[in-house]
């Protein structure tokens, strides 16, 4: 009932010149393109455990680094140890990431509630780790609170979790941070997490911004 699920964000927005804050995570607090940070949680979670692309097979089986949704690179999770991507990310593009959370869909009868509290009680960590360029990046905890992934046929909650289609009651925690324009050439975001109960992921995003 419920899963863990390793995963990193990252937002990258590629510009001729360099700016003051490139690299530098965006507060939680923070609004970007309209939305918070629980809003931009909600995205990537749907994208991720909803979507019939299933990204996160895809970027474990197939080498897939993400995708462009509305506007922004959804960088897929790591769901092993020592996971390596090559991304290239059009300049311009703001990329969202997450190397470390923890997602319920509800037993029977249990309410929004019990599931945002399960999703907070499970994201403990005894390791947890996400560096850019080899300078280490503080780590954001956002919250989506329960909402409805809808899962898509051939997706990660219909194929894997085998939980069907259609609307699935959700809540994830996690690590979900929102990045500041890298500049233009070549970047190495690592990220890495071991949990209390021993579950280990680990990822190198080979970063290209053109």
């Amino acid at each position: 009932m419920r899963r863990l699920l390793a995963v990193l964000v990252v937002g990258v927005l590629g510009l001729s010149a360099v700016p003051a804050n490139a690299g530098v995570p965006m507060p939680a607090s923070s609004r970007f393109m309209g939305r918070n940070s629980a809003s931009w949680a909600r995205a990537w979670s749907q994208w991720a455990l909803g979507d019939a692309s299933n990204p996160l097979f895809a970027g474990l089986l197939d080498g897939d680094c993400g995708d462009l949704i509305d506007g922004v690179f959804f960088m897929t999770a790591p769901i092993d140890v020592g996971v390596d991507l090559d991304c290239d990310v059009p300049a311009g593009v703001p990329i969202l990431v997450s190397h470390a959370g923890f997602f319920v869909f509800p037993d029977a009868g249990q309410t929004d509630a019990e599931i945002e509290a399960m999703a907070d009680a499970g994201f403990t960590t005894v390791y947890n780790d996400l560096s850019l360029d080899g300078r280490g990046l503080p780590l954001i905890v956002s919250r989506t609170g329960a909402f409805d992934v809808i899962s898509e046929a051939g997706g990660f909650y219909d194929a894997i979790v085998e939980l069907g289609t259609g609307p699935i009651r959700t809540a994830v925690t996690g690590n979900f941070s929102l990045i500041h324009p890298l500049s233009r050439g070549d970047h190495t975001l690592e990220g890495s997490v071991l949990f209390t109960d021993a579950e280990n992921y680990s990822v190198t995003y080979h970063i290209h911004v053109g």
